[in-house]
């Protein structure tokens, strides 16, 4: 009798604890930044003042805002769910040392960690990566994910510690030296600065986010997507694909009129770009493509926010597609928005052929948009102009 009672309770107890909501988890580190803006981080994770997870890179990382370089994991065992984090870093930029301890919003992390969601495949996924972004300015973003899932836990901004190796003579003979600086004024990077300089705000702030499609049209049908690639002001880059069962796809446009048609994309919001790597393959000859790096007008987010009235309904409508169209001649192609019974221009550019350098292709060059206006350089560090030609829109 004493044994069945003792039995009975250790099997209430054993019940207890297993409705008990789960509080540890497999899950790992991210490191982020954004591209053309590197950063070298290293951050630690805490519970009740503990190390549980720690993750650093030693050398420049710029996978994009957002996304996440490497997934650091601390064992095969599950981990606590942190409390707070220590992160510091290096910020290739403006080549200040950065640093920061935080607090976390733990008890909204051990939700969304014990609840699963929807992925864009219909696949129901747990959370699972801890990404962790570092900007210049200190900006620190902290996001949670899930497949293609993505949730922002918190922002926070770091002390700024001061110039890295400020007085290290054998250091700063090469930083910043003229000479060794002139060797990279023509990179992705650089031009990159020059184009867009240094969205401190955005990152701070966070950057708006719309559902929007992007068609592809070709005079004559002559020519196909090869590869679009997208950048947004915060570092964010993407690549909408031209197979269906990709979340983010290209969609085929008619050249002559809009055709308009509902968000079909499974990811259903991304920030609006920037600037946009057109790869465009000729139908006839595959031997022939083009590659142009698009930068668009200052205001292309203003132009797409703008309602316009339809003509047919005379209702109020927004924009929902943004359409890359190709002359038949592949020397120029335009950037349209389209909505309902609408489309408008928003700028022409040149097709470009590759350059070939040692034996891989670079964009063969870039456009800018008519009355485009080059932003004021905040970096401390000395803007290097580029030493190419850039094709303006008349």
């Amino acid at each position: 009798m004493q044994t069945n009672k003792i039995y009975l309770l250790f099997l209430f107890f054993s019940l207890l604890v297993s409705c008990q909501p789960k509080e540890k988890f497999d899950w790992e580190i991210g490191l982020s930044a954004p591209i053309y803006y590197s950063s070298s981080p290293s951050v630690r994770f805490f519970y009740n003042n503990k190390t549980i997870h720690s993750a650093s890179s030693n050398i420049g990382i710029q996978p994009g805002w957002g996304e996440a370089s490497g997934g650091y994991a601390s064992g095969s065992e599950s981990d606590e769910i942190p409390d707070s984090l220590h992160v510091e870093w290096l910020c290739g930029t403006d080549r200040y040392h950065y640093q920061g301890d935080f607090k976390l919003p733990r008890e909204k992390m051990l939700k969304l960690f014990q609840t699963p969601v929807t992925d864009s495949d219909g696949t129901m996924r747990h959370y699972s990566l801890i990404i962790v972004g570092t900007a210049p300015g200190g900006n620190v973003t902290v996001w949670m994910r899930a497949g293609n899932v993505q949730t922002v836990i918190a922002k926070f901004k770091a002390e700024n510690k001061g110039i890295w190796k400020e007085n290290d003579v054998n250091f700063n003979k090469y930083w910043g030296n003229e000479e060794e600086n002139s060797k990279y004024k023509n990179t992705e990077y650089n031009i990159f600065h020059y184009l867009h300089g240094i969205p401190y705000s955005v990152w701070e702030k966070g950057e708006k986010q719309y559902g929007y499609d992007v068609g592809f049209t070709s005079e004559d049908n002559v020519s196909k997507i090869n590869i679009l690639t997208f950048y947004t002001k915060s570092g964010i880059i993407f690549q909408p694909d031209s197979f269906s069962e990709a979340p983010f796809t290209i969609d085929e446009s008619d050249w002559d009129y809009s055709n308009f048609n509902p968000n079909n994309n499974r990811v259903k919001t991304k920030p609006i770009p920037i600037m946009m790597k057109v790869e465009v393959e000729n139908l006839k000859n595959p031997k022939i493509y083009h590659s142009t790096l698009v930068v668009l007008p200052n205001d292309f987010e203003k132009s797409y926010n703008r309602q316009y009235l339809d003509s047919i309904t005379g209702k109020k409508e927004n924009f929902n597609r943004i359409i890359i169209g190709v002359k038949s001649s592949e020397n120029n192609g335009f950037v349209w928005l389209e909505g309902k019974n609408k489309r408008i221009k928003v700028m022409e550019f040149k097709c470009f052929l590759p350059k070939m350098n040692g034996t891989t292709y670079e964009s063969g060059g870039y456009s800018l948009p008519k009355g485009f206006e080059f932003p004021k350089w905040e970096g401390r560090e000395k803007l290097i102009k580029p030493d190419i030609e850039f094709w303006q829109e008349k």
